[in-house]
């Protein structure tokens, strides 16, 4: 195992369904008939997690915690972090400034409910807090996030943002200041190219991804690693997707675990939070965003803004 810095285990707990800004992808109406794979997918995650003695972020979707939330309650009582994933998993652009603090502000209070213990931690779906989405960081300071872990400084599908910091660092903006645990990237020709999770986990080698996470951590940097539950489930259902995002959406799906035990095998692991309390004076620069905020105020179409997280799923949350 490699000795010295502990990364950062993280896991965003969404279904096959849950596919960014796809015509291709069922509707959110429809969410409720089709097949849960996400309850026994983190189950089995806990399970790898269990046997290699680490501990990990969890970033919740607010409705999977709605529809399931004895698997919320698992992961809290296996002494994992709980992050939010927002309530509708839609990427920060469908957003205005109105609907995203109601969606982070319910949702979280959501997680918090049912485990009672507190969320400080925010991860936008698909990486999507941009420069344009900067306004973001003001609404998550003003619902009292300790940290973001949204930011990709390099290349992404849904998101980007030209930031020096490849590593965890503090982001001010008018509202205040919070810490950034970005996306790990791999600089390639003077771009930089996310390594450690998702479809790049899956697609490139593992001999890449462990000298890339190596060159991270012999520079005293942590490692980013996430995951998505259907990461692990070769056997999930197949969407109709054009030829591009298919092979984003579902190549090397089968050797996606092995991948994960090794790294488990390899690299040391910690929480954001852990890791962040544990390492302050390891942070990086300050990011200020400011005035990127002031240059690109939201402006969502309106038919694309998601409605309000539905009443009743926070009635007696607590006693689900």
């Amino acid at each position: 195992m490699s000795d010295g810095v502990h990364n950062m285990m993280t896991v965003d707990v969404e279904d096959w369904f849950h596919i960014l800004d796809s015509e291709e992808a069922p509707g959110r109406e429809r969410w409720p008939d089709l097949e849960d794979r996400a309850a026994a997918n983190t189950d089995r995650l806990l399970q790898l997690f269990a046997e290699a003695g680490v501990k990990a972020t969890f970033f919740v979707v607010g409705w999977i915690a709605w529809q399931a939330p004895d698997v919320v309650r698992r992961i809290a009582s296996a002494g994992h972090e709980l992050g939010s994933h927002s309530f509708w998993h839609e990427i920060l652009q469908n957003h205005d400034r109105q609907s995203l603090a109601r969606d982070v502000e319910r949702s979280r209070k959501l997680l918090e409910d049912l485990t009672g213990a507190p969320v400080r931690g925010f991860r936008a779906p698909g990486a999507s807090l941009t420069e344009a989405t900067a306004w973001a960081f003001d609404v998550l300071c003003e619902q009292g996030f300790a940290y973001d872990a949204s930011i990709c400084p390099g290349i992404s599908s849904h998101g980007g943002f030209d930031s020096p910091y490849p590593g965890p660092h503090r982001v001010r903006c008018d509202s205040g200041e919070l810490v950034e645990i970005p996306s790990s990237t791999l600089a390639v020709g003077g771009r930089r190219i996310p390594y450690a999770g998702g479809g790049y986990l899956r697609l490139f080698p593992y001999w890449l991804i462990r000298s890339a996470l190596r060159r991270d951590n012999r520079v005293g940097r942590p490692a980013n690693i996430y995951l998505h539950p259907r990461e692990i489930d070769p056997g999930q259902p197949r969407m109709a997707l054009p030829i591009a995002r298919r092979f984003k959406y579902y190549v090397g799906l089968r050797g996606a675990e092995r991948k994960v035990r090794r790294l488990l095998r390899d690299f040391r692991f910690s929480p954001c939070w852990d890791w962040i309390e544990a390492n302050r004076s390891c942070l990086g620069g300050v990011l200020d965003v400011s005035s990127v905020v002031a240059a690109h105020p939201p402006r969502p179409e309106p038919s694309r803004v998601p409605p309000p997280p539905p009443q009743e799923a926070f009635s007696g949350a607590a006693g689900v």
